[in-house]
């Protein structure tokens, strides 16, 4: 015990567990730990078992397949080619637009050479020599000029023949200016 004095439990380093060594009662402070512990024993019983014949049913499950399973394929499907069209349509419209673009690309340039040639075509300069030297053309002298009086206002008179116009001469005349027109 003199030793058991010296020694302290948990001095030192441990190596290896902290679980009791039985084999060193001492270190512990009595008897008691010298010798493990064992389980009470615990009174036996009978066991019983129970027989019982059961029989087993056969159990045919019915396959079914859910309405909104099916509903919802038939909308997943409806949604696939309403995409694939769509994409389809898109294509197509891109493509005119392409050719559109092209298209007016050309009529720019077309645009462009028109511009050229009408700007060439009516040139002042040789308009006038052309009017003076071909055609004969002078320019007004101030005796020439006549300036016409437009102050007094319009007035027109309706003239009446004496004749009433009958439903036959009014439509014939209705025909007549419609025929004009056309």
């Amino acid at each position: 015990m003199a030793e058991a004095a010296k020694r302290r439990y948990g001095e030192g380093a441990v190596y290896g567990s902290l679980a009791y060594d039985f084999d060193y009662p001492e270190i512990y402070g009595g008897e008691e730990y010298a010798q493990p512990r064992t389980a009470p024993a615990k009174p036996k019983t009978q066991e019983k078992t129970r027989t019982a014949a059961r029989t087993r049913h056969a159990v045919h499950t019915k396959q079914s397949i859910a309405p909104t399973a099916i509903l919802g394929v038939l909308v997943a499907a409806f949604l696939m080619i309403s995409g694939i069209t769509a994409q389809v349509q898109l294509l197509a419209v891109s493509s005119q637009s392409v050719e559109l673009q092209t298209r007016l690309e050309e009529l720019k340039v077309r645009q462009a050479k028109l511009r050229i040639g009408y700007e060439s075509a009516f040139n002042l300069a040789e308009i006038e020599e052309y009017a003076t030297e071909t055609l004969g053309m002078q320019k007004p002298n101030a005796n020439q000029i006549a300036y016409i009086d437009t102050s007094s206002p319009d007035k027109a008179v309706v003239v009446d023949d004496g004749n009433g116009d009958n439903f036959v001469d009014r439509v014939s005349d209705f025909l007549t200016g419609l025929g004009a027109y056309f």
